[in-house]
């Protein structure tokens, strides 16, 4: 029987971090979805978290955005900022590449999500964490042992600012995983795409906002502007 659970969209700010979200800090060519939605198209990127009870399916949309050709290259070392664009191959080894497929009808499940029916997703462990250097820190180990780069989810809610991520630990009980979302709330909004740290002696920590990953020294996080996150409205 096919499944009859819509997955979870989440509405990215603009191209910029869609494309960030897609391929940046990650291994590997990627698949982009290009939907057709009522009089327009929405590129969607899927994924998804271990979470409570099985998986939580996330579906990432960018709308409006209707592609020129049939991949998108980025590069994210450049010292005057990240790059991307429209590209009809896949050739330049200075690139990472997601291939976009274009679709002739969206099927109904992933209708239901973009039309808003969907199931909120049950709460995960909150846990504030006391400063930005913590946040990076919780990241390193993790993303270091499952070789995945966890994004931090920029968002505003009301009158606050968010920046976030969400880390399964798996086996808790009789659930799957135990998800939690460690995050800090914010001043001000980033301006830049990327955090770098790094630990060392004698300096100790120290982390910067950045614009490029081109420094291989440092631990790097990337931040992708979102709408507020399901579990979070």
């Amino acid at each position: 029987m096919a499944p009859d659970k819509p997955p979870v969209p989440v509405k990215v700010a603009d191209m910029k971090n869609f494309v960030r979200l897609v391929l940046a800090l990650n291994e590997g060519s990627q698949l982009i979805w290009n939907l057709p939605y009522k009089d327009t198209s929405i590129l969607c990127f899927f994924t998804a978290y271990m979470y409570w009870n099985g998986d939580l399916p996330l579906l990432a949309c960018l709308y409006d955005e209707k592609p020129t050709q049939p991949f998108i290259a980025y590069r994210s070392d450049k010292q005057n900022g990240e790059e991307f664009l429209y590209a009809d191959t896949f050739d330049d080894s200075r690139y990472k590449y997601a291939s976009i497929i274009d679709f002739k009808k969206t099927p109904e499940l992933f209708l239901r999500a973009l039309n808003g029916d969907f199931s909120k997703p049950i709460q995960p462990l909150m846990m504030e964490v006391k400063d930005l250097t913590s946040l990076l820190r919780t990241l390193v180990p993790l993303s270091i042992r499952e070789s995945i780069s966890f994004p931090l989810w920029h968002f505003k809610k009301d009158a606050d600012k968010y920046l976030g991520a969400v880390i399964p630990f798996e086996h808790y009980y009789e659930s799957d995983a135990l998800p939690v979302f460690f995050y800090l709330k914010l001043s001000e909004s980033l301006k830049e795409p990327f955090i770098r740290y790094n630990a060392s002696k004698p300096a100790g920590e120290k982390l910067e906002f950045t614009s490029n990953t081109s420094d291989a020294k440092y631990f790097y996080a990337k931040v992708i502007e979102v709408e507020p996150l399901p579990f979070m409205v």
